[in-house]
């Protein structure tokens, strides 16, 4: 797979502005033409979701302008879910579980020591 693209980042890499504007506009009609031979809507897995995020999320408001399999409202949903699932992630140590816990306590009271007296 890398392989693949390592043309075009070497291509992308060397090139001037002007010339990285005619690019873009080359591969947005390209993927216009093949969108056209594809019937139907294009369904996008969690790992293209995520692939897409990670690559579309630093272009800012740009990106509106170069997605074309989703629409960019669906686009921008997916970056607001992608930040409520972060934002749910618990900070802090993480608890121990139940089965430790118990023997913890059991260790304790048979001993005498620590939190079960």
């Amino acid at each position: 797979m890398i392989q693949l693209f390592h043309p075009l980042l070497t291509l992308i890499a060397t090139a001037s502005d002007s010339l990285l504007t005619k690019y873009v506009l080359y591969l947005k009609n390209e993927n216009w033409i093949l969108r056209d031979r594809i019937p139907g809507e294009i369904h996008t897995k969690p790992p293209e979701r995520a692939q897409l995020l990670k690559y579309g999320q630093p272009l800012g408001k740009a990106i509106n302008e170069l997605i074309t399999i989703v629409t960019p409202g669906t686009f921008h949903r997916w970056v607001r879910e992608e930040k409520r699932r972060r934002k749910r992630k618990l900070i802090g140590r993480q608890g121990k579980s139940a089965v430790l816990r118990e023997l913890v306590l059991k260790i304790a009271r048979e001993t005498g020591f620590g939190y079960g007296t």
